[in-house]
C-alpha cells in the first residue's frame, strides 16, 4: 500500500474543497436563472390573463346593453301592440277606398282602435304579402291588439253579421239586384249591374250569405263561382251533347221560365231544340221580361212587332244572352231533352201544360184553355 505524503494529501484536499465550492457556486448560478425565468413566465401569464378578462368584462358589458335594448324595445312594442284603454266595443269602423296606409293609420289611433300609427303600418307591411289594406265596414265588438287589427284590415276580416240572400231560379240579373238593393241597404245596384251584364246566366241561384258591406264584384265572384262549382258534375254531359255550354245556358233560362215541372222542361226542350235545329223561329214569351219586363199576359201587339235580337218571334235562334239564370234543375232537364212529335205548347191559368203537333192543334188549344 502506497501512502500519500503528507504535502500531497494537503494539495489534494486543498483542490477538492475549490471545486466543490465552485460547483456549489455553478448550482446556486442555475437556481437563480430557473427563478428569473420563471419569475418572466408568472409576469406574461398573469398579463396574457388579464387581458382576456378584460375582453370578457366588455363581452358580457356589450351583451348585457344590448338585453337591456332588447327588453326595452319589447316592452314598447307589446305595450304600444295593446289595444287602447278606451277601445271602442261594437263599433263599426269604415276605411274608404284609395285611402293610404298612413291616413288609415291616423284614422285608428284617433278613433281609439290603436295606441301607434307605426306599429301599424310597420305589422301591416310585413303581414301584407303583396295585399293592401281592405277597404269596408270593420265591426269590433272586442279589444284587439295592433297586430290583429292590421292582419283583419290587410286580408279583409270585417266580422260582420252575415245577411242571408236568396236568389230564385230563373232571376234575371235586374231581378236580383233588386234582391240585393233590399237586404243590403246601401248596395251599388248600378255597379252591379254593370258587371252583371256579362254574368247573365252564370248568376247561379241560391241561397247566400254576405256581409252588409259586400261589393258587387265580391257577389258576383261568389254567385259565379257557385255556378262553376255546381256545373261541373254535368260538364261531360255538356260536351257529349253536340252544343256549347253557353246555348245550352241560355236555353235552359228560356225553359226556367216555361215550365215548373222536370217533366214538363224535358218535353218544352226537346220542342225548342227541335225548333233551333229546323231554323224555325222559338216563338216564345219570356224574353220580353227581360227586355220589357212584361209578361205574357201584359205583352201587346206592338210589343210583338219589336225589332229586337231578344224578339224570337221575329228572329230564329236564340238570344244574344241568357234571359236570367237557371237553376241545375232546368240546366239538366235541357240537357236531357224529351224527343216527341209535338212542335207548340201552351200553358193554362192554372200552370197545366197543353202540347199540339200541328198550328191548327195549337190554335184549338188556345182557345179551349186560354180564356
Amino acid at each position: 500500500m502506497t501512502f500519500f505524503t503528507n504535502e500531497f494529501s494537503d494539495q489534494y484536499f486543498k483542490n477538492e474543497r475549490s471545486n466543490i465550492k465552485n460547483t456549489k457556486d455553478n448550482i446556486k448560478k442555475i437556481d437563480i436563472i430557473d427563478s428569473d425565468m420563471s419569475s418572466d413566465l408568472s409576469d406574461a401569464q398573469f398579463e396574457r390573463v388579464g387581458f382576456l378578462n378584460a375582453i370578457r368584462k366588455n363581452i358580457l358589458s356589450i351583451v348585457v346593453f344590448f338585453v337591456c335594448i332588447c327588453l326595452i324595445v319589447s316592452t314598447f312594442i307589446i305595450w304600444e301592440s295593446l289595444p287602447p284603454k278606451d277601445f271602442p266595443l261594437n263599433d263599426i269602423i269604415t276605411i274608404k277606398a284609395g285611402s293610404g296606409l298612413s291616413s288609415i293609420a291616423d284614422q285608428l289611433v284617433s278613433e281609439h282602435i290603436i295606441r301607434s300609427a307605426l306599429l301599424y303600418k310597420a305589422y301591416s307591411v310585413l303581414l301584407r304579402d303583396g295585399h293592401s289594406v281592405q277597404a269596408g265596414d270593420y265591426l269590433f265588438d272586442a279589444p284587439e291588439s295592433a297586430l290583429r287589427v292590421a292582419y283583419r284590415t290587410v286580408n279583409g276580416i270585417y266580422d260582420l253579421p252575415k245577411i242571408k240572400v236568396m236568389i230564385p231560379e230563373g232571376a234575371a240579373s235586374f231581378d236580383i239586384a233588386k234582391t240585393f238593393a233590399k237586404n243590403m241597404p246601401g248596395f251599388d245596384v248600378k255597379a252591379f249591374l254593370s258587371l252583371a251584364k256579362t254574368n247573365e246566366g252564370y248568376l247561379f241561384p241560391d241561397t247566400y250569405y254576405f256581409v252588409r258591406n259586400t261589393t258587387p264584384d265580391l257577389a258576383i265572384s261568389d254567385m259565379t263561382s257557385n255556378f262553376q262549382k255546381r256545373i261541373a258534375p254535368l260538364e261531360q254531359t255538356i260536351s257529349l251533347s253536340g252544343r256549347s255550354r253557353e246555348d245550352i245556358i241560355k236555353m235552359a233560362s228560356i225553359v226556367e221560365k216555361e215550365a215548373t215541372s222536370s217533366d214538363d222542361r224535358k218535353i218544352i226542350a226537346g220542342i225548342l231544340w227541335k225548333r233551333i235545329d229546323s231554323k224555325y223561329p222559338l216563338q216564345v214569351d219570356p224574353p220580353f221580361y227581360y227586355l220589357l219586363g212584361k209578361d205574357s199576359a201584359h205583352l201587346t201587339v206592338d210589343d210583338l212587332a219589336i225589332d229586337s235580337p231578344y224578339n224570337l218571334y221575329k228572329h230564329t235562334g236564340l238570344p244574344p244572352t241568357a234571359i236570367g239564370n237557371p237553376g241545375i234543375d232546368a240546366i239538366t232537364d235541357t240537357l236531357n231533352p224529351t224527343s216527341t212529335d209535338y212542335w207548340y205548347y201552351l200553358s193554362d191559368p192554372k200552370g197545366n201544360m197543353h202540347y199540339a203537333k200541328t198550328y191548327e192543334e195549337h190554335l184549338a188549344n188556345k182557345e179551349r184553355y186560354v180564356k
